[in-house]
């Protein structure tokens, strides 16, 4: 009888950041596609005749479904599979489990190994490894026992973890070159410190979490639909490998716009250009291959699930990149269009990288719930600037920072460029933020950078008095109404609120020297503008 076996990787998240070092978590990270992609310990598989790679169903993200003629190849595949992981992806740890299933019943198979799957990630027996027992070192990096040192640094000492990645680096780094598109001359960073930050000045740092939205639930009902049909087994093969590579190469596209984004924004003077221009920066140059650093670093890509860091200042405009794919790409081959949600957590550069990821991952569960209660599935997204404590809440976190009143409209529908609507992020950006003359960043408000400060005070008063105060203030400046229309209704009509309750106004203050809207660069020797920069 035919079997059908699914491997899923377990706790990638904690393996990947359990360094703080960007080139340990951009290796770690490889070291997952690695063990569950084609071009990886699968095609070894293939090339020691225990598997073929027509049988392949699903390989990458941490998870994949291999055809096998019997129960026999599929435990002997297993064995040397996990043996593999043993060695060269120390740490990580894997469930694998077979599903038998009769000709014609492959769809069937597909919809039982999920919750075979599920049933053996909560019945495993953790493992609890006795290492250390001697007398060793520690790892600096892990905390694991050590057994070799740093090569840049022989008073260091790390773990086979930590080995394991960096025997990977080389590897790691050429396969996320491919996302550099014709961007010669630039490479990405492996050091935070590469990634944009002005010494003595702005010291934040992005990381962006872009999910895509319900994807299990739309597989799901496209195999129910399957097994009610009956539809034969070859036609499930070919329809489950078109979906799941349409949703890879979603995820890459969305990547390669982020990319193209920023590289269209740099200027001759290897400048990032944008608006306001007192937040635009310099690149910085790799010492060893006099190449430029991109200001961001890819560290996760799977099918809809994308993560990477960037300068803090440019996060929610990358992020904003990436949405527009999800929000303008064509239905997907049987499963229909997929939307997708994004967290942005802005920390200080040098915080603990596992609770920055941890934060812009509930920040994206935050937008999928707005998402999913006011926006019938559309793109959403959600940031905090600063870093949580150990454990708490989204809503503890804004309970503490908001001193328990509704101050925030977090997270945003994204809405689109031409959309009125007042409580999404393109009109929070756009009108609220940048409009040229009425803009908390625009004319109006250009010379009055302690008002907008105080107004994140007034606020708190709620919209009565933000009304008065801004009366006053125009007052004061000889401003008409007529004169300043889209501010003055704006406030003194809700007083900066929506229905009286919440406000988007902190939001847009908190953003006003820190979020830089990426422009395309104007060359001057060309006088063109968004030409090719790399």
């Amino acid at each position: 009888m035919a079997v059908l076996t699914g491997i899923d990787v377990l706790g990638v998240q904690r393996y990947i950041f359990s360094s703080n070092r960007i080139k340990d978590v951009v290796a770690g990270s490889y070291v997952v596609h690695w063990i569950t992609s084609l071009d990886g310990v699968i095609a070894e598989m293939v090339g020691r005749g225990l598997m073929a790679e027509k049988d392949v169903l699903l390989a990458g993200g941490g998870n994949a479904y291999i055809e096998f003629p019997s129960i026999e190849k599929a435990k002997v595949f297993a064995a040397h599979y996990t043996r593999a992981l043993h060695d060269r992806a120390t740490g990580l740890e894997v469930v694998v489990v077979h599903e038998p299933f009769k000709e014609g019943d492959l769809a069937l198979a597909l919809q039982k190994i999920q919750i075979t799957l599920a049933k053996a990630k909560t019945e495993r027996i953790p493992s609890v490894p006795l290492s250390g027992l001697s007398v060793t070192a520690s790892c600096m990096e892990t905390g694991q026992p050590a057994i070799a040192v740093d090569r840049d640094d022989a008073t260091l000492p790390i773990s086979r973890n930590i080995v394991n990645r960096r025997e990977k680096k080389d590897e790691a780094n050429n396969y996320w070159k491919q996302f550099l598109g014709d961007c010669a001359g630039f490479d990405f960073p492996l050091e935070l410190d590469q990634l944009g930050r002005s010494e003595g000045d702005t010291s934040q740092l992005g990381v962006v979490h872009i999910d895509g939205n319900g994807v299990g639930s739309l597989i799901k009902d496209w195999l129910d639909k399957k097994v009610q049909n009956g539809t034969g087994d070859e036609a499930v093969r070919v329809e489950y490998r078109e979906l799941s590579e349409s949703i890879d190469r979603l995820g890459k596209d969305a990547l390669k716009a982020v990319v193209d984004r920023l590289s269209r924004s740099i200027d001759k003077g290897k400048k990032v250009y944008g608006e306001p221009e007192r937040l635009c920066f310099g690149l910085k140059k790799n010492k060893k291959s006099g190449n430029w650093l991109l200001p961001i670093r890819p560290i996760l890509l799977g099918g809809d699930d994308l993560t990477f860091v960037c300068d803090g200042r440019i996060a929610l405009s990358l992020a904003e990149a990436a949405l527009v794919v999800f929000e303008k790409r064509e239905a997907l081959p049987h499963i229909g269009q997929i939307k997708a949600c994004a967290g942005i957590a802005i920390v200080h550069v040098h915080s603990p990288f596992a609770r920055a990821y941890e934060l812009a991952e509930k920040l994206c569960r935050s937008a999928k719930d707005k998402s999913r209660t006011t926006g019938n599935g559309a793109c959403a997204l959600d940031w905090h600037i600063g870093m949580a404590r150990p454990a708490e809440t989204l809503h503890e976190i804004r309970l503490r920072h908001y001193q328990g009143k509704k101050l925030t409209c977090r997270p945003y529908l994204l809405g689109s460029e031409s959309d009125q609507n007042k409580e999404t992020w393109f009109w929070f950006c756009r009108m609220l933020l940048d409009d040229p003359t009425y803009g908390l960043r625009g004319e109006v408000w250009s010379d009055k950078h302690n008002k907008v400060k105080t107004l994140a005070e007034v606020v708190r008063d709620g919209a009565d008095v933000v009304k008065k105060t801004i009366k006053v203030w125009w007052a004061s400046d000889s401003i008409h109404e007529d004169d300043a229309a889209f501010t003055w209704s704006f406030f003194k009509e809700s007083g900066g609120f929506f229905d009286g309750s919440s406000t988007p106004l902190l939001d847009a203050i908190e953003l006003v020297d820190l979020h830089l809207v990426l422009e395309n660069a104007v060359h001057e020797s060309t006088g063109d503008q968004g030409a090719e920069q790399c």
